[in-house]
Formats: C-alpha cells, sequence, structure tokens
C-alpha cells in the first residue's frame, strides 16, 4: 500500500508539472481604446506575436474611447494598469517626465536607431532627458471626406471640393438645406468632430507655435488664432450657419447623408468602408487658408504611443511586444488594413501602400503635416471644446471665449510643467 501511495503522489506531481510547463508563463496585459478597423487588426497581431513567442499571452483589452482616459489613469494612479496601453501625443510631454513609463531600452532600439527610422513628429514629444518613452502607433494626418452625391445635387463638381477657407464657406452654404421656420435639415460640413475642426484651422492659421512650451503658453489668443476662431463662428453661428449644435445632435451627419463635407482622420476610411458601403464619397486634401501656398496644404499630424508601464514585471517583454507593433511587418497591416498611415521613414513612399486614390491622398498628407500642439489632450480638449461652446452655444464674443480659454490653457501648461 505504502509502494502504491508513493508511486501515485509520484505520478500526481508529474501531472501537476506537465500541467504548469503547459501553461503561459507570461502575460502582458495591453490596453488601448477600441475602433472598427484597428481592434480586428491588433487581435490578429497578437495571436502572431504569441504563435512566435511559445509561453506568452497578450491578454488585450480595447476600451470604448469615452472611457478610456478614466479607467487608465485610475488604473495607473492605483498601481493596477496594464503592462503595455497607448496614450495620445498629447500626453507625451507629461507623461515622459511623470516617473509612470519605463523609457524604450538600447536593447529593443537606440536612440540613433529610432530618430534614423522614425518620422520625427511622430517620436519627438517623447523625448525626456536624452530617452524616448514610446513608439508611435495609429499616425493620423487630417483630410476631408466629400459626399459626392450631395455635392452634384447641389450642382457643385465633387472633383473641386473646396481648396481655401472661402470656398469652404460658399461651397458649405450652397449645401446646406433649411426647412421653412430656418432649421438645418442638411448641413455643410459635419462639425461633430470639433476636435480635428478647432485644430486643424489653429494650425493652419498660426505660423509660429500654437503652444509655446518654453514660455510655458499657448499662442491662439492673438491675432493669427483669432482669425481661426472667426472661421468657425462663420460657418456654426447666424443666419448662414453650415451646421448647428441642434441638427443631429450627437448624430453621424456625413455617414447618414445629411452632410457633404467631414474633416477627420485617414482611418475614417476604414470604417466607412465596413459600415456604409453604399455611400459615394471621395478623400481631398484639406481647405487651406486664404493666401496659402494651396500646393502645400497645412494639415494636423497626430498619433499615439504604445509605452510600457514603469511598473510591469515583463519589462523586456512589454517593449518586445511594442517593437513587434512598431515593426514594418505590422505597419503595413496597419497601413493596408486599418488604414492609418506609417511612422517608418521607408514606408512613406511605398507605393504597395497606396493601392488608390484615397490611399495615396492620405499618404501624401504626411509631407503636409504639422504635429498637433498640446501639453495634455482631454483636459486640452475641454478648454478648446469650451472655447466653443461659449461662441456656437453661449452667443459670446469670439475675443472674449478666446481669451477666457487662452488663460485656462497657459494656466493648465503651468501647473504641468512647473
Amino acid at each position: 500500500m505504502r509502494k502504491g501511495s508513493l508511486v501515485l503522489t509520484w505520478v500526481i506531481l508529474m501531472s501537476l508539472c506537465l500541467v504548469g510547463a503547459a501553461s503561459p508563463q507570461v502575460v502582458i496585459r495591453h490596453w488601448q481604446h477600441h475602433h472598427e478597423s484597428r481592434t480586428p487588426v491588433l487581435e490578429s497581431v497578437a495571436k502572431e506575436f504569441e504563435k512566435r513567442n511559445p509561453g506568452v499571452t497578450i491578454e488585450f483589452e480595447p476600451i470604448p474611447y469615452d472611457a478610456y482616459f478614466d479607467k487608465l489613469l485610475t488604473a495607473l494612479a492605483s498601481k493596477t494598469g496594464p503592462d503595455v496601453f497607448q496614450v495620445p501625443m498629447g500626453f507625451g510631454i507629461e507623461m515622459s517626465r511623470s516617473g509612470l513609463l519605463a523609457p524604450v531600452p538600447e536593447s529593443v532600439f537606440t536612440t540613433k536607431e529610432i530618430e534614423a527610422s522614425f518620422l520625427p513628429w511622430t517620436v519627438s514629444q517623447f523625448k525626456y532627458n536624452g530617452k524616448y518613452y514610446g513608439l508611435p502607433t495609429d499616425v493620423q494626418t487630417l483630410v476631408m471626406f466629400v459626399n459626392d452625391t450631395l455635392l452634384k445635387e447641389a450642382g457643385l463638381d465633387p472633383n473641386k471640393p473646396p481648396r481655401t477657407w472661402s470656398e469652404l464657406i460658399e461651397q458649405s452654404r450652397i449645401v446646406t438645406k433649411r426647412d421653412k421656420s430656418g432649421k438645418i435639415i442638411q448641413g455643410g460640413l459635419d462639425t461633430r468632430y470639433k476636435w480635428a475642426v478647432i485644430n486643424l484651422f489653429l494650425h493652419q492659421s498660426i505660423n509660429g507655435p500654437v503652444v509655446d512650451v518654453a514660455k510655458k503658453r499657448v499662442t491662439y489668443g492673438e491675432r493669427e488664432g483669432l482669425e481661426a476662431w472667426n472661421l468657425i463662428a462663420q460657418l456654426m453661428t447666424g443666419p448662414e450657419a453650415v451646421d448647428s449644435p441642434t441638427f443631429l445632435t450627437g448624430q453621424m451627419k456625413f455617414e447618414q447623408e445629411r452632410a457633404a463635407f467631414y474633416i477627420n482622420h485617414p482611418v475614417t476610411r476604414g470604417r466607412l468602408e465596413l459600415n456604409h458601403p453604399d455611400i459615394k464619397w471621395s478623400v481631398h486634401h484639406v481647405p487651406a487658408p486664404d493666401g496659402h501656398d494651396l500646393s502645400k496644404p497645412t494639415t494636423v499630424g497626430h498619433h499615439w504611443a504604445y509605452v510600457a508601464n514603469a511598473k510591469t514585471q515583463n519589462q523586456k517583454l512589454a517593449w518586445q511586444w511594442i517593437q513587434f507593433l512598431a515593426s514594418e511587418e505590422v505597419q503595413r497591416k496597419w497601413v493596408l488594413e486599418s488604414r492609418d498611415l506609417p511612422s517608418l521613414i521607408r514606408l512613406v513612399n511605398d507605393p504597395e501602400l497606396t493601392p488608390d486614390l484615397e490611399a495615396k491622398i492620405a499618404m501624401d498628407s504626411l509631407q503636409f503635416a504639422r504635429p498637433f500642439e498640446g501639453v495634455g489632450r482631454n483636459d486640452v480638449d475641454e478648454i478648446r471644446n469650451e472655447i466653443w461652446d461659449n461662441i456656437v452655444i453661449g452667443g459670446m464674443s469670439v475675443e472674449k471665449a478666446v481669451s477666457a480659454g487662452a488663460m485656462a490653457e497657459t494656466n493648465l501648461i503651468q501647473r504641468k510643467l512647473r
């Protein structure tokens, strides 16, 4: 009996050892905000990484955008955050200084390799004290989407969309329709993505910095910035407004074919292709301020970055996973399947990544991109959105609304960069 018990014990122990050996050895928790065309690509990339790295599991959690920042910042504050996560470039300056992030190890990318490999503006905001704290993903510019059908119905040529601010106002007013009471029933410009409209016009209008980091202040309260805010007032207020906060509030006007123009990122192509295949739409460069060189239509460059939690117990593996996400192999998937843009310099003019006219226009826009300026993202958005609301909804004068907002954002910057 005793011998039998020993044998049974040995069998059980060996079984447990084998089960342990077959189980995943390391789990990398990965968070990023959900996007219809990007989430499926990340899922397939995670499976490929796991296949190449036996014993590793990527535990991917796509989080709705509206909940993402609250969940992430709460988790980081309580030291329960993920190993790898995604943050927008506006967080780069403050997060690189925060102690929350682990720097890119030299074994993954040296500083020289990063600077030689990636578009400078896609890594610059994540550099601090000679080290980089993130690798770029979700690279975007801003382009203009046009509903070709609505333009034709209005007697306009969809092949000749607005190229200047004046033409944008003019064509948007032509397309806009109202009922007998004067309420908009078809908009000229879908402005629901206020971030795109505000920041496009600001970065086009201001020749110098929008945010002067050295002086810890914003500049959009000055003459050039006021020109951008006045354009917003022309588009959104008065009897000739081309959109209204009361018109299809919170709804996708462009996707419902209730607005002719829409300013958004190239990745929007993926969502339109997936969810709205019946709409006849086209992609164009954004309109430029009157008098600017129309052969170089300034747009806004924006990206997110994959970063590693400074508290992760698997820092080396976390960075290997990020390195894979930023690799040429995976960037090709981001571009062709998600409709993102590349951050690797050698991919910018790759003809395999521009199989159609829309893709070519999106890729070409990179050469006209000026990086987004802001020290933060959701908090900066709140201030700039409040300026918009004060002008559009509150009836406040442009000068008064912008002055208050510029002061609030300058105070925010000074608190963050003490």
